[in-house]
């Protein structure tokens, strides 16, 4: 099997099918085909207890091959189709397992730039942010994007970048800044000042100047939103600015850094995800530490480095 860059996962729902159009820009960016990964929970082959008059082990391999061959020809009509669609090589596979691991580990085997995946879908779970999706955007060794609509975006030309007073925010900038060169987008910086102190003393609004300068130094545009702090909570503050500035995408570390109470992006992630009506791209803990001491951007393929 050939590398691919971009995991979608895929059950044949809507969320899912948007995110495999979600998936096609974003090849180009990365040139690299996309591979469609199916995966099939083993409780789902595990019947033959209402069968009473065919052996377990035979009903199962029977149920088995039976499933595989009906998805396997539909998944081939949607490679197909896409591979027309996006203009790149779109394949699938199938595996069984709990749902999350073997995306998990076919995006490690790949070295994948992007997991795609919908939030909602019925293999992510209804009503939010599903268990699924949960551990895969906690797990993946790559930035996940998650997807709440069917309405998926075709161009990224507004980015929303909330940062707080983690080292990890080093990684989310240089991300974002490819992001910003490829697509020719906006950064909009955003946060919240969690103490009583004023805007421009506090740390969080020096930390804000830094990050716009080096945006800007890599030619990209940027702009910066610092709320005093209030009775709302953090993640409605940032869904709030999304929706004032129309953004197309929000980008977010979920790692919270230990005694560290300035932080407030790891603990408040999940409900921004869970509640966000944009697509959301998240980096993962695993992939915020990849070549950290380098101070470069590693997963979005280009590579920029800073004084700061």
């Amino acid at each position: 099997m050939d590398k691919y860059k971009i995991i979608v996962a895929y059950d044949f729902h809507e969320l899912s099918h948007a995110a495999l159009k979600q998936s096609y820009e974003l090849a180009q960016f990365v040139d690299s085909g996309i591979l469609l990964v199916m995966a099939l929970n083993e409780d789902l082959l595990n019947l033959s207890d209402v069968f009473q008059n065919e052996p377990a082990d035979k009903f199962k391999k029977k149920m088995t091959d039976t499933m595989l061959t009906e998805i396997s020809e539909r998944l081939k009509e949607v490679s197909d189709k896409a591979t027309a669609e996006s203009g790149v090589k779109v394949d699938f596979c199938i595996e069984t397992g709990k749902v999350y691991e073997p995306i998990l580990k076919i995006a490690t085997e790949n070295r994948a730039r992007f997991i795609l995946m919908g939030r909602t879908s019925k293999a992510t779970g209804k009503g939010g942010f599903g268990s699924v999706a949960q551990r895969v955007v906690e797990k993946a060794s790559c930035p996940v994007i998650t997807l709440s609509s069917v309405n998926y975006m075709s161009d990224f030309k507004n980015v929303v970048l909330p940062i707080d007073l983690s080292k990890q925010t080093r990684e989310e900038v240089f991300n974002a800044i490819s992001f910003g060169l490829y697509f020719d987008a906006t950064i909009h910086l955003v946060s919240v000042v969690m103490g009583g102190i004023s805007e421009r003393k506090s740390r969080i609004f020096k930390k804000m100047q830094s990050m716009k300068k080096v945006i800007e130094e890599n030619g990209v545009r940027c702009t910066e939103k610092l709320y005093k702090k209030s009775h709302l909570s953090v993640h409605d503050v940032i869904l709030g600015y999304t929706k004032e500035i129309n953004a197309d995408a929000l980008m977010i570390m979920t790692h919270q850094e230990i005694n560290t109470s300035d932080t407030y992006i790891g603990a408040v992630a999940k409900q921004i995800i869970n509640d966000a009506p944009l697509p959301v791209i998240s980096l993962t803990s695993a992939a915020g530490v990849q070549k950290q001491s380098e101070k470069t951007s590693y997963w979005f393929g280009k590579l920029f480095t800073t004084k700061n």
